[in-house]
């Protein structure tokens, strides 16, 4: 079941906005219940730490009135803890999605609150859009590949990654996607024991997604992945011809 956190510190909101999801859950017969409704950002993280299974959808106020969470960086707080969640921000003030930017939230949603059908339609079309993406996922799972570079949490789908390089910078490692090149403290020895066969250490300083290989050099002992050259060891070549065939 797909656990609910909702949090705004005005009651009358708050309420509200419970009120509409959980018509729709029992309308729409989702696999879905509202674990949490507060109205301290607190209160909800210690729910949060508290619960093993995390995958969770939250409903969160900008303009919280804490000392020390605004929406936003309880948003940031929740991406920590459960880096594939699903936050929509209700607010309002529809001007702010940008912040969700800012702060590397990676927000699903941006309501603006208002007491009519409005804010109700909104819900009902989130929850019906989280709904539809959870049954797609369920027929053909992405995998991730989660890390932490900087104060955020990236998980990359493992299908975007070519490989994995060790970094100039002692420590850190270089992932290179489909879509982007990140760096992070990591070694290569240990995010080969994360991953599955897909993936292959070719070189002290190269771990290579097997089927992104675009090209073998067995002359120069390299092969050509994503558009890059990378150096395959003596040692390895022949397993990694093996693998591929």
């Amino acid at each position: 079941m797909i656990q609910i956190l909702l949090c705004d510190d005005d009651d009358r909101i708050r309420k509200e906005i419970a009120r509409h999801i959980e018509n729709q859950i029992l309308i729409m017969q989702y696999d879905m219940q509202i674990a949490q409704s507060c109205d301290s950002p607190v209160v909800l993280l210690e729910e949060l730490r508290q619960m093993q299974d995390k995958r969770n959808i939250y409903f969160l106020d900008v303009d919280l009135k804490h000392p020390e969470y605004d929406g936003f960086l309880l948003g940031k707080k929740i991406r920590e803890l459960d880096p594939n969640g699903t936050i929509i921000y209700i607010t309002s003030f529809g001007d702010l999605a940008y912040k969700t930017f800012q702060y590397h939230v990676e927000a699903f949603d941006y309501i603006v609150k208002d007491m009519t059908d409005g804010l109700s339609a909104s819900i009902a079309r989130c929850l019906s859009s989280i709904q539809s993406r959870l049954v797609k996922e369920k027929a053909d799972p992405v995998e991730y590949y989660t890390f932490k570079t900087g104060d955020t949490i990236r998980h990359v789908p493992l299908k975007d990654i070519y490989f994995f390089e060790t970094s100039s910078k002692p420590h850190f490692v270089i992932l290179h996607g489909k879509h982007e090149r990140m760096e992070f403290l990591g070694s290569l020895s240990d995010i080969e024991k994360e991953l599955d066969d897909r993936f292959m250490k070719i070189h002290r300083s190269y771990l290579v997604a097997i089927d992104k290989i675009e090209k073998v050099d067995l002359r120069h002992n390299t092969v050509t992945v994503g558009g890059e050259i990378c150096a395959v060891s003596r040692k390895e070549k022949s397993k990694l011809l093996e693998r591929m065939n």
